[in-house]
């Protein structure tokens, strides 16, 4: 069951910070990226369609219906990834909050066609599970699906094909440091296997 009612000044009071401290630490460029907060059992709030994060207000959010995925407003334009952010919230009652970002090592690593290496004591102690969804066109159907079966699935953290990073919590400051902490993760496993690539040649010859 979800629990009590969120109020809507303070979802957006918390959206906005939490905006303002993403694009701070690089996790969202131009107009990328997508934040909701479930607010009761039928409504959530989320960003509207191509608001940047450096600049988001607290007008800058739309209501929208959970059953139908509708705009309450029907001026207002939500984001078109407005599927993904209902999947995780009908997949898990327990998710409050979603924040999807466009980390750059998170993004360079699934281009790959992988996730990164969980190799370091914060990658395997403090960093949530990680799930996996294939590509899929932004806002289709599909993405949500995958959405949803890795959130159902026990995984907080989804790592989107050639896309971005998902991350679903019930309270909006994990979040926040769930995507924090995978993308320093990311960048750690990024420079470690360019190094260690890079001094394969002179390992070779020492043996």
């Amino acid at each position: 069951m979800t629990s009590a009612r969120i109020a809507q000044a303070d979802a957006t009071r918390e959206l906005v910070a939490c905006a303002r401290a993403l694009w701070d630490r690089g996790h969202a460029s131009g107009t990328s990226g997508n934040l909701s907060a479930r607010l009761d059992g039928s409504t959530m709030l989320c960003t509207r369609s191509g608001r940047a994060f450096d600049a988001l207000v607290e007008t800058d959010f739309v209501l929208v219906d959970l059953a139908s995925g509708h705009a309450r407003d029907s001026g207002s334009v939500p984001t078109i990834e407005r599927p993904l952010h209902l999947a995780a919230y009908r997949a898990d009652p327990t998710v409050r909050y979603v924040v999807h970002t466009h980390p750059t090592y998170c993004v360079v690593w699934s281009c790959m066609g992988k996730l990164f290496p969980r190799d370091t004591v914060a990658a395997t102690e403090s960093l949530a599970p990680v799930g996996w969804v294939p590509f899929f066109p932004p806002g289709s159907h599909e993405l949500a699906d995958g959405v949803a079966a890795a959130v159902a699935g026990g995984m907080p953290l989804v790592v989107l094909e050639n896309h971005g990073l998902v991350a679903a919590s019930s309270d909006l400051r994990t979040a926040f440091l769930q995507t924090d902490l995978a993308e320093q993760c990311a960048m750690t496993a990024y420079h470690a296997a360019t190094l260690r690539a890079a001094l394969a040649p002179a390992w070779d010859r020492a043996r």
